[in-house]
């Protein structure tokens, strides 16, 4: 058994940890130290592939910390992020009289964090939430930062707020049940974190991905070791910029085309495979503008085809551009666009909107 602890600052006088742990073993302690007093309802959202998998573990590491226990399952996938089934959650928690005092746990992936986490803070003007991330994506990314919301009318998480939980358990174990287009969609998310700010972790999780794509990766204490490491540097950008105004932008790298790619595909396209498409496009962007050098441009080309992700995409230009126009990064005919300059650096630009479908159409 192994545990380590990361504490997030998140404003003057507040904070949470994650708890990165390789089993269950220490998720009934950071609940009793949270909750001594067995006096709280708790529900556990999950969706239709987790539920079956974990909630009944879960629930094991519940037993005398809550008065009672419940559970929400919605059917799992981006379709059912969206208020009506937030609705749902509203009505369960109401039969079930929960109160200020009660919480809720997500167990799942980015989905059901995002949905539990909206849900928490507008129930009865909020209630605590803790959340149990299931997917590497969730894990390095989703889970931490307190972004929550939902979809509407085709645009992805238009709708939302930041509400931190009162700490995220990350465990190792819900990993050895992803298949590979599940973790190499977490693995574009750990890329892009070390593209855009730490060049040594994207020289070592390149190389693990390659291994992984390969069949020929070595023991898990070398994904947990870049999982850690990761969301220290995801940490490091929430704390300096905890309501993403200024430097934490960044982590944008990629998006813009990602959330376009994700909307206009007739099939579903992983948030991994989007994100990785989207960043290569960035830097091609980034080359028209003469800030990235081609060579960076071919390195990543090179890298993210070994590893097995998407490096270009068969949807028109004109139709992404479109949905990028309506995008909620987009206004007053401008867009914030994030490239990156070199492997471990990016930057945040301010583009017209004219110059920017110029740029793109070029590609």
């Amino acid at each position: 058994m192994h545990m380590d602890k990361i504490n997030v600052k998140t404003g003057r006088d507040s904070s949470y940890d994650i708890i990165i742990d390789d089993s269950f073993s220490f998720l009934k302690d950071a609940l009793k130290e949270l909750y001594p007093i067995n006096d709280r309802k708790v529900c556990i959202i999950s969706d239709t592939n987790v539920g079956p998998l974990y909630l009944d573990q879960v629930k094991e590491s519940l037993n005398d910390v809550f008065s009672a226990c419940t559970d929400i399952s919605f059917n799992a996938g981006e379709a059912s992020k969206n208020l009506d089934t937030i609705k749902c959650f509203y009505e369960h928690l109401i039969k079930e009289r929960f109160g200020r005092n009660d919480v809720l746990i997500a167990l799942g992936g980015g989905v059901t964090g995002d949905m539990c986490g909206f849900t928490a803070a507008t129930f009865l003007r909020g209630v605590d939430y803790i959340q149990i991330p299931t997917s590497l994506l969730s894990q390095v990314d989703s889970s931490i930062g307190g972004k929550t919301g939902v979809d509407n009318a085709g645009y992805k998480n238009v709708v939302g707020l930041f509400n931190h939980p009162e700490f995220v358990y990350l465990c190792s174990l819900f990993l050895r049940t992803l298949d590979e287009k599940n973790m190499l969609s977490g693995g574009a998310e750990m890329l892009k974190l070390g593209i855009i700010g730490d060049r040594v972790l994207y020289r070592d999780a390149t190389a693990y991905f390659k291994k992984f794509h390969l069949m020929d990766y070595d023991t898990k204490e070398d994904l947990e070791s870049l999982i850690m490491r990761a969301v220290k540097y995801k940490c490091r950008l929430v704390e300096k910029d905890y309501r993403e105004h200024g430097p934490r932008r960044v982590l944008n790298l990629g998006h813009t085309f990602a959330h376009a790619i994700e909307k206009c595909s007739p099939v579903p396209v992983s948030h991994g495979n989007a994100v990785s498409i989207g960043t290569v496009l960035a830097a091609r962007i980034g080359q028209a503008l003469g800030k990235t050098s081609p060579k960076v441009v071919e390195g990543l080309v090179e890298d993210f085809t070994a590893i097995g992700l998407p490096v270009s995409t068969s949807l028109d230009m004109l139709t992404l551009l479109d949905a990028i126009a309506k995008d909620r990064r987009s206004k007053d005919n401008a867009i914030d666009f994030v490239i990156p300059v070199k492997i471990g650096s990016a930057a945040l630009l301010h583009l017209d909107m004219d110059q920017f479908r110029k740029l793109a159409l070029s590609l």
